[in-house]
């Protein structure tokens, strides 16, 4: 009997499993115990459900990485630390996972201008 296993994406640096090197943003499965064992590393990535029951592709209803298992997390890091964290950042949907994180935990304003102002420099 197999594990049952759980789409995720990687949310740090980088991940290796399988013999394999992984980076932030990549998608890939694995088994659900991995997952508890890199929260920080690994988020889950939602399937979206259609009417009829049936997975309609990855990413919530929103786009949106699930903030729980953000690496950087805004509410481990000061404004200074989250600021460093981000500025290599490439994923927009990571930074915006991060910026809603900001807005759930400590809703800091300089917190949130920081990662906008990543994600303009991403946009420009």
């Amino acid at each position: 009997m197999s594990e049952p296993t759980v789409r995720v994406r990687v949310a740090g640096a980088q991940f290796r499993f399988d013999r394999e090197q992984y980076t932030r943003g990549d998608e890939l499965e694995v088994p659900e115990r991995i997952v508890d064992r890199h929260p920080r590393t690994l988020a889950i990535v939602e399937e979206d459900v259609d009417d009829d029951g049936g997975a309609t592709g990855a990413g919530d209803a929103t786009g949106e990485l699930a903030v729980d298992g953000l690496d950087p997390h805004p509410k481990d890091l000061d404004v200074p630390e989250l600021e460093d964290r981000i500025a290599d950042v490439d994923d927009v949907d990571l930074l915006n996972a991060i910026k809603e994180a900001e807005k759930q935990n400590d809703d800091r304003t300089t917190a949130k201008n920081a990662i906008d102002s990543r994600l303009n420099e991403l946009e420009g």
